[in-house]
């Protein structure tokens, strides 16, 4: 699968391993510093916002899960939900994940990559396909679907976020559960995702 082209692959595989993990990792949202132009508060969800640490991106996590800044999987953070979700195909632990990987052209074409990325998974199913305006005024792309993990069997659905940081890298925002306990974080990953901003 072309991964250079955003990644989505690898952001996807990236959040079936390291959902798996059961360790806290040091680490903490930091509070959105004073003196960067942001988004008027109606736009943004409330909460404490994590910023990364190159200046390429900030997200609003969900509230309470642990951050991993370790880089496994090439992320540059992972959001971990404490609590194992179980469900009668398995346990899964649900993450919000963020890839940061060279941009390949313009945000239309890294979208065309990324929806070809995804179909190549097995028994996927897509969900969502829109576009979407970031709280800083930035254009991103929404995919979603479901898919067959490899590694472990289970059906698992996901939300990700593209966008571009600068012309140079694409930000991949990936939130993922067991597609069976998929409801009560799909508002969730929909508030954390969209609060993305990359124009930083």
């Amino acid at each position: 699968m072309g991964i250079r082209v955003a990644g989505i692959a690898a952001a996807l595989a990236g959040a079936a391993i390291v959902a798996g993990c059961t360790v806290a990792v040091p680490g903490a949202p930091a509070a959105d510093p004073a003196g960067i132009a942001r988004p008027a508060p109606s736009t943004r969800p409330p909460g404490p916002v994590f910023r990364d640490a190159l200046g390429r991106f900030d997200l609003v996590p969900p509230p309470g899960w642990t951050v991993d800044t370790s880089g496994v999987e090439s992320t540059a953070v992972v959001f971990v939900d404490p609590q194992v979700s179980e469900s009668p195909s398995g346990r899964f632990r649900a993450s919000v994940n963020v890839v940061v990987v060279p941009a390949r052209g313009a945000l239309p074409g890294i979208v065309t990559g990324a929806r070809q990325e995804v179909r190549s998974l097995a028994d996927y199913r897509p969900t969502a396909d829109e576009p979407v305006t970031l709280p800083d005024g930035s254009p991103a792309h929404m995919l979603g679907g479901t898919y067959r993990d490899p590694r472990s069997g289970l059906v698992l659905r996901n939300l990700q976020l593209v966008a571009l940081h600068g012309t140079t890298e694409t930000v991949v925002v990936t939130g993922t559960a067991l597609a069976d306990t998929w409801d009560p974080y799909g508002p969730v990953y929909e508030t954390s995702l969209r609060s993305l901003a990359v124009a930083i």
